[in-house]
């Protein structure tokens, strides 16, 4: 497997942008943007705990998902400020998603701006934050509507590693899905050996830093430190990529979630038996020798 570090730019231009990484679809670490959003200094823990320290939040830890795994099940339920007080004090892999703080702090949207120099086709509706305590883990996966994101981080350090979407059979990827459960940092090759021949992109994100990921591209984060990040998207300007993605949230989404619900552990065992036929076809052309795994 072959990691190349993230382009770090400042102050691009938006043709620039355009020319070198969203047409030829790579990702980029953007400097000086955010310096200029109040939200560079206000966000800090203090401020969101102020504001929102007794909202209840749903969290979720690194265990992976088994056959029986409800989905989006949160591991525990807290307070936001106890949370908070928790990714401050240590190593805690615990995470906050799928929960809109916009919803609850709508004036934290006056503390950033779009990055429209570089594109246009923002969904200003939904801004999300991401938050996470050191050590927690979000596996490989990308983006189920095929946006662009433009991912800041805000206190504390991540690493994220990035693949191009033409890797998802070298990744293990399970057919109706979007998630990858293999470990780019410490890759089993005895287990996994299509990963050899994996090409991609590893950075580590510092306050301030903006990510470019392309629609469509693999990533995974490692919190290194506490964090949290704001994560804004826009629409790809390929019609053919909107309307893949459209299909995704609608029609393959359900069907999964229809057929896990109906077939649950026998339904796990097919995909992951095509997971591993597909990463065998990548071994054997390259002249290597693929593995079957039992399945669970």
């Amino acid at each position: 497997m072959k990691l190349q570090p993230v382009d770090i730019v400042t102050d691009i231009s938006g043709e620039e942008f355009r020319e070198k990484y969203l047409k030829t679809h790579r990702p980029v670490i953007l400097r000086g943007i955010t310096e200029k959003w109040p939200a560079f200094e206000k966000w800090r823990l203090d401020y969101f705990k102020t504001l929102a320290g007794n909202i209840e939040v749903p969290l979720y830890d690194n265990s992976k998902p088994t056959p029986s795994s409800k989905l989006n099940q949160p591991d525990k339920v807290m307070k936001f400020g106890e949370y908070l007080d928790l990714i401050a004090s240590g190593p805690v892999d615990l995470r906050m998603f799928l929960f809109n703080i916009f919803d609850h702090i709508p004036d934290l949207c006056n503390d950033f701006t779009f990055p429209e120099h570089l594109m246009k086709g923002f969904l200003k509706k939904y801004p999300m934050m991401f938050f996470g305590g050191a050590g927690s883990i979000v596996y490989l996966h990308y983006d189920m509507d095929l946006s662009n994101v433009f991912l800041t981080q805000f206190h504390g350090k991540k690493r994220v590693i990035l693949f191009d979407q033409k890797y998802s059979k070298h990744l293990y990827r399970m057919p109706y899905g979007i998630l990858s459960y293999v470990d780019p940092e410490n890759p089993d090759y005895e287990k996994h050996p299509a990963m050899r021949y994996l090409e991609g992109y590893d950075c580590i994100m510092e306050h301030g830093d903006m990510l470019y990921i392309p629609s469509g591209v693999w990533h995974y984060m490692n919190y290194l430190e506490g964090g949290y990040a704001l994560a804004v998207r826009a629409f790809d300007p390929s019609i053919s990529t909107r309307a893949e993605g459209i299909f995704n949230i609608t029609a393959m989404r359900t069907f999964d979630d229809l057929m896990k619900k109906n077939f649950g552990k026998r339904w796990w065992n097919y995909k992951s038996r095509k997971a591993e036929e597909f990463a065998n076809q990548v071994v054997v052309e390259n002249g290597g020798k693929g593995r079957i795994l039992e399945t669970v």
